[in-house]
């Protein structure tokens, strides 16, 4: 194995430099931007008396996003994280103003403008976020980071759902929410933007642990490009591809539904409660996925085995009720009253397992990838692919009448589909494949493999040597 360094002085180590500095960043764009965007989609069909405009508008949204996120994967990687991040906070506000038109004057056209807006930004968003996230933090430390970064995201859902509840409470009957609280929601995204612009770029970046984080460009646009297309079709993400669509396919089946059969006070308590869901699994499975005394392997098997049986019992639960709602007069639940507790409990625990999954997916892409470039071309596809299960998952909740049998099987079909391929990848997991560079030294850019880098770096990151570089 070649290897190539130059010695550097040490950079002063600056906080704002710092790795929590940066998640802070992250985090806080998430909270103003995507977190914003769920504590809307926690109302239930972003706030409206109907879901199925909403839902189309999403259905397009998540089409565009699926193919820029990918896109994004390389795009990012050689003009930025931070321009990356910064492009994608810009479609946010943009589409809370076209919830906010629908809902006040029935405007449809502004309402899909904003999806698309919305749709390409968060392509740049979530590939940007998530590299950063996972790539930024020292390997050890990945799951912990994540955790406060998923605390982050549900954390604008929360304060959403306070605005909703406290704007909406005494609203005791089916239909939208008060166009006050888009308003309130549209001012907080417009905070996205300004805080993308201080995230450090990765060379300046400094881990308390001593080692660098290394990030390769691609010699041309082209090469960027054929990069990500041959990860794409690598046998360890086609094993992956069910995993990675089904991951978030849940979440408009939960909105149409809250819409369906919640009034609104009960769907702003749920934007507001159901987010600690997300708080509470995240910590659990981060906490638990950063155990050092506990084999790799190991830690990956037990974390998915307990989401996939989370999740199985969720949606058995789900076709209890829905035959029980189809069967007798459809109901209209308030909070706290007459069957609310039940059919409430499967909104959360499905959002306990659904955040937990998606962290851990983040997990293990994360200890595939070599280095922040590499890791954004992994993010990117991951959260392409996620992004196209909602496509399919909107489109299915658009219709009127929409039969939720069918979301459910669905639902629960695919998932029984990713567990066999998705065991596969854990049980070739020995250890993490970062490349590790200590401060003293810098690696060149140079253009690479994704695939064959990961194969190439093949010991544990602690057992690796400062040259061990490609």
């Amino acid at each position: 194995m070649s290897s190539f360094i130059e010695s550097e002085p040490k950079q002063k180590r600056s906080l704002f430099r710092s790795v929590p500095f940066q998640i802070a960043v992250a985090a806080g764009v998430s909270f103003t931007a995507p977190g914003m965007w769920d504590a809307l989609g926690g109302l239930g069909a972003g706030g409206a008396a109907e879901p199925y405009a909403v839902s189309a508008a999403n259905a397009i949204l998540y089409a565009l996003f699926a193919v820029f996120c990918v896109a994004a994967g390389a795009i990012n990687n050689r003009i930025g994280l931070k321009w990356g991040l910064a492009l994608g906070a810009i479609g946010y506000p943009l589409y809370g103003a076209g919830l906010y038109t629908n809902n006040k004057t029935a405007t449809t056209w502004f309402m899909i403008f904003g999806s698309v807006c919305c749709g390409i930004s968060a392509g740049f968003f979530w590939s940007a976020e998530a590299a950063v996230i996972i790539g930024y933090p020292s390997p050890k430390d990945r799951g912990f980071y994540l955790a406060v970064w998923q605390t982050a995201k549900a954390a604008g859902p929360i304060v959403g759902g306070a605005i909703n509840l406290g704007l909406n409470a005494n609203r005791s009957t089916a239909g939208s929410v008060g166009s006050a609280t888009y308003i309130v929601f549209i001012v907080i995204m417009c905070l996205g933007l300004p805080i993308a612009l201080c995230l450090s770029p990765a060379h300046r970046v400094w881990r308390k642990d001593g080692t660098k984080v290394v990030a390769y460009k691609q010699a041309t646009w082209a090469a960027e490009f054929q990069a990500v297309a041959k990860l794409a079709v690598s046998k360890r993400i086609i094993l992956l591809v069910p995993a990675f669509f089904i991951s978030y396919f849940y979440n408009p089946f939960i909105s149409t539904w809250l819409t369906s059969y919640f009034t609104v006070r009960s769907r702003a308590f749920s934007s507001f409660f159901t987010n600690f869901a997300g708080i509470f699994s995240s910590f659990i499975i981060g906490t638990f996925l950063d155990r050092q005394s506990i084999h790799i392997k190991t830690r990956a098997k037990a974390a998915f085995s307990a989401i996939v049986i989370i999740l199985v019992g969720c949606w058995i639960w789900a076709i209890v009720l829905q035959q029980r709602f189809y069967s007798e007069t459809k109901p209209t639940f308030d909070w706290f009253k007459g069957g609310f507790g039940s059919a409430y409990a499967m909104v959360f625990f499905m959002t306990f397992a659904g955040q937990a999954f998606q962290q851990f997916l983040y997990w293990l892409v994360g200890q595939y990838a070599t280095d922040l470039s590499s890791l954004s071309h992994h993010t990117g596809i991951l959260r392409g692919l996620e992004a196209l299960g909602q496509t399919v998952a909107w489109a299915l909740q658009s219709e009127a009448n929409v039969n939720h049998f069918v979301t459910i099987g669905l639902n629960f079909g695919i998932l029984l589909i990713a567990i066999i391929p998705t065991w596969i990848v854990l049980s070739a997991l020995e250890h993490s494949h970062e490349v590790v560079v200590t401060e003293d030294i810098v690696v060149p850019n140079g253009s690479k493999d994704d695939e064959a880098a990961t194969e190439t770096a093949s010991l544990p990151s602690d057992q690796q040597t400062p040259a061990l570089q490609k």
